[in-house]
């Protein structure tokens, strides 16, 4: 079969297989999306002026040195599978089930990804949102707050129900159930009695069920929460599964987004060619002692610190979101108290070591949702921006339609 050429796009041409090879990656994305595609004469057109644009696109990447490298096309395609909770094999037969090659499939994304990063050179750097656009957006946009967002940090005892119990079984497990109530009434702890009643290590860390939505929970779990208190426990009820008990540990209102942040300052010292890890280890370890003694974290920090970001500020970096660091910074930040000093340790960047200053947990959900605002007026900017290049390289290009039916 003859490869006929289409279209002539400056000194590159679309032909025949190109647009075949597209047609099939775009049905694809309409049935991943569960929209309908429209008829082939109108997805050809559509097609077929999407990819004349592409590539003079990817002309004005290729002078201006944009690519995309293999690392960036695999790391792309591993998010692109995990959101579809699929491994690679998995994700790579999903593809090819729809009728596209897989290597066609990756070429074409490594296309798009090389386009993104010429828009977000070209175009992205030179869009400002102002604090007025995003209130002007949140006024006409209100957050409307649902209250199936409420959230419910909850333990639970739950006596179980054996397979196959006798009368006898089920009434001995309800008086239990029971008992447990009624010694929390007494002032047993709820975490004394899982310790005391629940003897299988995952039945103990299976107690603890952490937030919740109310959408993610039985309505019997809601109804048995109906006036419990913060702190407070609910009577025992029965579910199918056996008799459970819950305490109430906090709730978070919809809306609402608590996160934990920690006020740190760290001194770091980088590894060297001409220093082995353990002259800079013992160096550390001198550094540490002196502030035991009683020297000033931060004036140690602003001599010592090989951190350019924060050796100005005494090693501060400032509050902290949990989660925003380094594992091993994470993990050694957790096991200290505040204002102690951390033992050495290690991350990435060298060798360490830090102070908590303070813990506090904050709401950031006005913040989230100005980030929102902030990127959706972004977006709606960038495509008008990359609307209007498009349509002048359009006009400023050599197009040649080499078959009449196209050119119509």
């Amino acid at each position: 079969m003859i490869n006929k050429a289409l279209v002539i796009v400056n000194e590159s041409i679309i032909t025949q297989a190109d647009l075949d090879q597209q047609m099939s990656i775009a049905r694809l994305e309409f049935n991943a999306s569960g929209r309908a595609p429209p008829p082939d004469s109108v997805l050809s057109s559509q097609v077929l002026e999407e990819m004349i644009v592409d590539n003079l696109l990817l002309d004005v990447a290729q002078r201006f040195g944009i690519s995309t490298t293999n690392s960036q096309v695999n790391y792309a395609l591993s998010v692109i599978a995990k959101q579809n909770q699929l491994n690679g094999a998995q994700f790579k037969a999903l593809i090819e089930e729809n009728g596209v090659r897989f290597e066609n499939y990756r070429m074409d994304l490594r296309r798009q990804l090389t386009i993104r990063q010429l828009v977000n050179n070209r175009i992205g750097r030179t869009i400002n949102i102002s604090s007025q656009e995003i209130n002007d957006y949140l006024l006409q946009n209100p957050y409307e707050i649902d209250e199936q967002d409420d959230k419910f940090e909850l333990a639970q005892i739950l006596i179980s129900i054996p397979a196959n119990a006798t009368e006898e079984t089920l009434f001995a497990l309800g008086k239990t159930a029971n008992e447990i109530y009624q010694s929390l009434m007494g002032g047993l702890s709820f975490d004394d009695a899982i310790k005391s009643y629940l003897p299988g290590e995952g039945e103990r860390q299976n107690a603890f069920l952490g937030l919740r939505s109310r959408s993610q929970l039985p309505q019997i779990f809601i109804d048995a929460l109906d006036n419990v208190e913060i702190g407070g426990v609910s009577e025992v009820f029965k579910s199918p599964r056996g008799w459970h008990i819950l305490k109430l540990i906090d709730v978070q209102q919809a809306g609402v987004s608590m996160v934990l942040q920690r006020q740190v300052r760290h001194i770091l010292l980088r590894q060297t060619d001409l220093l082995r890890k353990e002259q800079i280890r013992s160096r550390l370890e001198r550094i540490r002692d002196r502030i035991l003694a009683g020297e000033d974290f931060g004036s140690v920090a602003r001599l010592q610190s090989e951190d350019p970001s924060s050796r100005a500020l005494g090693g501060s970096l400032g509050w902290i979101d949990a989660g925003q660091l380094p594992v091993e910074f994470e993990q050694t930040l957790d096991a200290l108290a505040l204002n102690e000093i951390s033992l050495i340790f290690e991350t990435g960047a060298g060798l360490h070591i830090a102070q908590v200053m303070g813990r506090r947990e904050i709401d950031i959900g006005e913040n989230l949702r100005r980030l929102e605002a902030e990127q959706v007026l972004r977006g709606r900017k960038t495509d008008e921006a990359l609307e209007q290049w498009s349509q002048s390289l359009r006009e400023d290009a050599y197009v040649e339609y080499r078959t009449p039916l196209l050119s119509e």
